[in-house]
């Protein structure tokens, strides 16, 4: 077999001598720097191991014996000790998260079900400065348990000392930003995804909403102040499509869109749905609208606003 210093997707960056940042499926962040010899490999936490290169037969692999980064085909896999390995993939550089890197991350998996051998069962421990996440996934919609535990608190499926995640909408872990802790439903509606935010000290929701994408544009926290962009998710009460401005101007009032930023044309989006199911079109024309924008939610400490920005708005019928 030829031997390979990199895989195909990292040699441009290999051949420039520059760290090759990876995400893997089971949430661990790291960069990768190969060369000839070796790999050398950075963790979240800062960590750096020096992966030397073992055998090219199957593939093409890197290890120190505990830590192991193997080339299979077109993908990475990552692997600690004996846990489950874990596929990696470049990270996008355009589309940088908002939320903070963990410390750490642990994986527990957990005996199989034998009703459904195929589904995955594990425990993923997201630690951070002060706190840790834990997510106990079934392979079923949605985790089967979210609480919050000391930073050094083991990696196990139950612990008298956690503090469970009761918010209805919380069902998977989304991310942290200082002690703030945001969980995402387990699946979207109308086109955006509900969130909830709690403060993993005392354990109170301080405000929950509805994003669209695939993460936040900025989020900052200044002690109680925190300061969101994101692009909105809003389901009216009313049809634009229908009831023209007098649903224009409720808009106008409860979301203040149509100053800072235009209210979307309904039009097309209803005229689609329609002419794909035209037995239903006087229905349709009554749904109320879904609106997406561009908005700023501010938190003070006891109340939440959120204000519309200047930038793109559109319409659809809902799901």
């Amino acid at each position: 077999m030829v031997f390979l210093a990199a895989p195909v997707a990292a040699q441009d960056a290999a051949e420039d001598g520059e760290p090759f940042p990876l995400n893997c499926e089971d949430g661990t962040k790291l960069t990768a720097l190969f060369s000839e010899k070796d790999v050398a490999v950075t963790l979240a936490d800062g960590t750096k191991l020096n992966l030397p290169f073992k055998s090219d037969d199957p593939w093409v692999l890197y290890s120190d014996g505990k830590h192991q980064l193997a080339e299979k085909g077109d993908v990475l896999e990552w692997t600690i000790g004996k846990k489950v390995p874990t596929l990696c993939s470049p990270e996008d550089d355009d589309t940088p998260t908002q939320f903070d890197e963990p410390v750490a991350i642990d994986n527990l998996d957990l005996p199989a079900d034998k009703a459904n051998p195929d589904a995955r069962h594990v425990v993923n421990c997201y630690r951070f400065k002060g706190f840790m996440v834990k997510e106990v996934d079934l392979g079923e919609v949605g985790a089967e348990k979210l609480a919050i535990l000391p930073e050094t608190a083991k990696c196990v499926r139950d612990d008298p000392k956690e503090k469970p995640v009761k918010e209805d909408i919380a069902r998977y872990f989304l991310g942290t930003k200082g002690n703030l802790v945001f969980f995402q439903a387990a699946d979207g509606w109308n086109g955006g995804m509900p969130f909830v935010v709690i403060d993993a000290t005392s354990m109170k929701k301080l405000f929950e909403d509805s994003f669209e994408g695939e993460d936040f544009q900025a989020i900052n926290v200044d002690g109680a102040n925190v300061t969101i962009d994101y692009t909105r998710t809003y389901s009216a009460d009313c049809s634009l499509y229908l009831d023209g401005s007098a649903c224009a101007k409720k808009l106008n009032q409860t979301l203040g869109l149509g100053t800072m930023a235009k209210l979307p044309e309904c039009g097309p989006a209803y005229d689609a749905e329609k002419k794909r199911t035209p037995d239903y079109a006087k229905e349709i024309e009554q749904l109320p609208s879904v609106i997406s924008y561009q908005a700023t939610l501010k938190y003070d400490g006891k109340a939440v606003t959120i204000t519309p920005r200047a930038g793109d708005t559109t319409c659809r019928v809902p799901d």
